[in-house]
C-alpha cells in the first residue's frame, strides 16, 4: 500500500485525503496543512490559538493542545497506509514543557515512529518559530480498516 500525498487544496476543501472528509472536530480546530512528506512520514499542520482556548493563566488549555496533536497524527497514519487504515488511539502520552501562547498559530509536526500490521506508534510535537519544542505527544494506536466501526 503506497503512501498517499496530502494536498493543501484537498484540505481546504474539507478532505484530509480524497474520499476522507475532515471530521467535525477537525473542522472545529481549523487546522491548516502546512506540508506533508509521505516518503519521510512527516506531516505539519498549524492551528489557530484563539482567545476562547485560553486558561486563566493566558495559555492554550491542555485539552485543546492534546486535540491539536491527536488531530495531526490521525491523517498522517491514513496517508501512510494509502487510505486503507485509520488509527484508533489506545494511549496518548503528552509532556508539556512550556505553555502554548494565545495568538500565534501552533505548529504541529507529526511523524510515524513505527508501524506494523495492527499497531502504529506516532510522535507529534508543537514547535515554536525558533525550533523549541513546547509540547510532545507519543501515541499508540490500533490500526483499523477504513470503514470498520468496532
Amino acid at each position: 500500500m503506497p503512501a498517499l500525498q496530502m494536498k493543501a487544496c484537498d484540505w481546504e476543501n474539507g478532505f484530509a485525503l480524497p474520499g476522507f472528509p475532515i471530521p467535525p472536530v477537525g473542522k472545529f480546530l481549523d487546522g491548516r496543512l502546512e506540508s506533508h512528506d509521505p516518503l519521510a512520514g512527516v506531516l505539519r499542520v498549524s492551528y489557530p490559538t484563539k482567545p476562547e482556548y485560553a486558561t486563566p493563566a493566558g495559555a492554550v488549555m491542555g485539552g485543546i493542545v492534546a486535540s491539536f496533536l491527536d488531530d495531526t497524527m490521525s491523517p498522517l497514519v491514513m496517508a501512510a497506509t494509502g487510505g486503507e487504515k485509520f488509527p484508533v488511539t489506545l494511549d496518548l502520552h503528552i509532556t508539556y514543557f512550556k505553555p502554548v501562547a494565545i495568538g500565534p498559530r501552533a505548529m504541529v509536526e507529526a511523524r510515524i515512529d513505527r508501524m506494523g500490521g495492527s499497531a502504529v506508534f506516532t510522535i507529534a510535537q508543537i514547535i515554536c518559530d525558533n525550533g523549541e519544542v513546547l509540547v510532545r505527544a507519543i501515541q499508540t494506536a490500533m490500526l483499523r480498516t477504513a470503514g470498520e466501526r468496532k
